[in-house]
């Protein structure tokens, strides 16, 4: 489909996420001296399962038997609990944009989940994108300081939580069929603050600065309550090739931010990594609608 005729109001929230979700590592960077990676961590779970049951209860949306809990347990434990924390901690030890760069496997590793639970076909194109984003990925966890410490740490965490939004996605397209979005949503952020917390603690701020809090507010506002709103009214009719290709501008976005607002640098490495990850996500998921498609997933992953 090409990009003239898709309805504006996708387009535009497509550029909204895409814009939040690159600036989610930059806010969270800036609001770690405040708030701790723990204490965004939990402020985010906390502040969006407020949100989402606020709305739950305005809709009138009832609440889940018991019966299912179980589920969605287990999918809270991958899409929000290990995803928040992993992507939080390894943020806090590696930059915004070797984070960036490795948020863009999520929809690669939602279709190796996919085609191993035999809901997506194999086909060689596919493999081939798979191999090539590995790839790249593998170029940016291993750039500097490799695994043994230091930023190579931080890059295997972020990768490891994309790993786990990957899982979570393919589970939280059969939950979908039968909850309510936001009863969903609701669920899974209420049943992750104990696991949040038995990590985080209920840190304290040090001294935090206005423009930590307009970060923090940022993260739990912006890339979480406000990207799942803008994909629940209007990515759901985007195909998922045209997703794929305005997922690549969260990296873009979150390198223009990071250099001048956090000082980083971006090296020729991690460029070309970056070019081999983009290139091999979109390869692997043309034609992927169930492991790629944006507009289906109920909660934002990172």
């Amino acid at each position: 489909m090409s990009p003239p005729s898709l309805p504006l109001r996708a387009v535009v929230a497509l550029l909204l996420v895409q814009l939040l979700f690159g600036l989610h590592p930059v806010a969270a960077k800036l609001a770690f001296p405040a708030f701790g990676p723990g204490g965004v961590s939990l402020a985010r779970v906390v502040g969006a399962a407020l949100v989402f049951q606020a709305v739950r209860v305005a809709r009138r949306e009832p609440g889940l038997p018991w019966r299912v809990h179980g589920r969605v347990l287990v999918a809270a434990l991958f899409g929000v609990v290990a995803n928040q924390l992993l992507f939080v901690y390894g943020l806090a030890r590696t930059t915004a944009t070797h984070a960036a760069l490795l948020i863009v496997m999520v929809p690669v590793v939602a279709l190796i989940v996919a085609i191993l639970a035999g809901r997506e076909r194999f086909s060689p194109h596919r493999a081939l994108g798979i191999v090539v984003a590995l790839a790249g990925a593998a170029l940016v966890v291993t750039g500097r300081g490799a695994l043994s410490g230091g930023e190579g740490v931080g890059d295997a965490m972020v990768l490891g939580n994309a790993i786990c939004y990957g899982i979570y996605l393919v589970l939280g397209r059969d939950l979908l069929v039968t909850i309510p979005p936001w009863t969903l949503a609701a669920t899974l952020f209420t049943w992750a603050i104990p696991f949040v917390l038995l990590v985080t603690g209920v840190p304290m701020p040090v001294s935090p600065t206005p423009l930590a809090w307009a970060a923090l507010a940022s993260v739990v506002l912006g890339s979480t309550v406000g990207t799942y709103l803008l994909n629940l009214l209007a990515l759901r009719s985007v195909p998922a090739s045209v997703v794929a290709v305005f997922v690549c501008l969260q990296p873009i976005v979150a390198a223009l931010l990071a250099i001048p607002l956090l000082d980083e640098t971006l090296d020729a490495r991690t460029l070309w990594a970056g070019v081999v990850t983009v290139v091999g996500m979109l390869v692997a998921t043309r034609g992927a609608p169930e492991a790629s498609r944006q507009g289906d997933r109920p909660v934002h992953g990172t």
